[in-house]
């Protein structure tokens, strides 16, 4: 069969398109070893003490009831391999979030240290396609901060963005950290980092947000931008946004993606 250009370029954007949209592992992030004894709770758990947390974060949201610790096999750098004590959307639970599992167990047991993730049971996208299979072997080091990993343009009133941006808003990008982000020592987020955020627009500036929205200590913010130009890019400056152990992100950038 002869294919003429135009066909060509079709197949190859339609496969581009299917390559990206498959769904994936963006982010591993060993973020708090020892987690407070509370935080089993987030799982209907009682208080137990010695559990590291875990935030994984995929590309496509998730099936919350889908979600299950026996999902996640975790790999150890001493060849052993961990089902977590349990697993949860919380609290990245929003509308516009479910994306972000949080791993909770004991993953750095002696001089061990977690080293992967892989889905070995049921867990599956919210359209319902299986995530069982993927797998990733990067972490992010229990002494690394927070890097973005995703930024969403939304239109401001876009259902689950009321009351986060001010009314000279034209559009707001919802930035997906690795793991849950604050000022430093669990400070709410202010005007020093609005300032080290910086997005450029399709117009060619580059602009700060006119505020930043959702400040509550999940791993995700809305960059609220009173520009009309699409935002193609976001780049933070390090050293503004921290994580639960109160380490600083280094200097981080994200495309924009509607």
């Amino acid at each position: 069969m002869k294919l003429t250009m135009t066909t060509l370029l079709f197949c190859l954007c339609v496969a581009a398109y299917g390559a990206e949209s498959d769904p994936r592992i963006l982010s591993i992030y060993h973020g708090l070893d020892p987690l407070p004894p509370l935080a089993t709770r987030l799982c209907g758990l009682a208080p137990e003490a010695g559990q590291d947390g875990m935030p994984v974060t995929f590309s496509v949201q998730l099936n919350s009831e889908s979600v299950a610790a026996t999902g996640f096999s975790v790999a150890l750098s001493s060849g052993a391999r961990v089902t977590p004590l349990c697993a949860t959307l919380r609290p990245a639970v929003e509308p516009l979030e479910q994306r972000t599992v949080l791993l909770i167990g004991r993953f750095s047991p002696g001089d061990a240290l977690p080293i992967g993730v892989t889905i070995v049971d049921r867990l599956e996208s919210i359209d319902g396609r299986s995530l069982v299979g993927l797998s990733s072997e990067t972490v992010t080091a229990l002494e690394s901060g927070p890097s973005l990993v995703l930024a969403e343009r939304f239109a401001p009133d876009t259902a689950g963005l009321e009351s986060e941006c001010p009314a000279e808003t034209r559009q707001a990008v919802q930035l997906t950290w690795e793991g849950g982000v604050t000022g430093p020592l669990g400070a709410a987020l202010g005007e020093s980092q609005r300032l080290a955020v910086t997005l450029r627009l399709e117009n060619g500036e580059s602009v700060h947000p006119v505020s930043l929205g959702d400040d509550d200590p999940d791993n995700h913010v809305i960059a609220c931008i009173a520009e009309a130009s699409p935002a193609l890019e976001v780049s933070i400056a390090a050293g503004y946004f921290h994580d639960p152990g109160d380490d600083a992100n280094p200097a981080t950038s994200v495309p924009v993606t509607d």
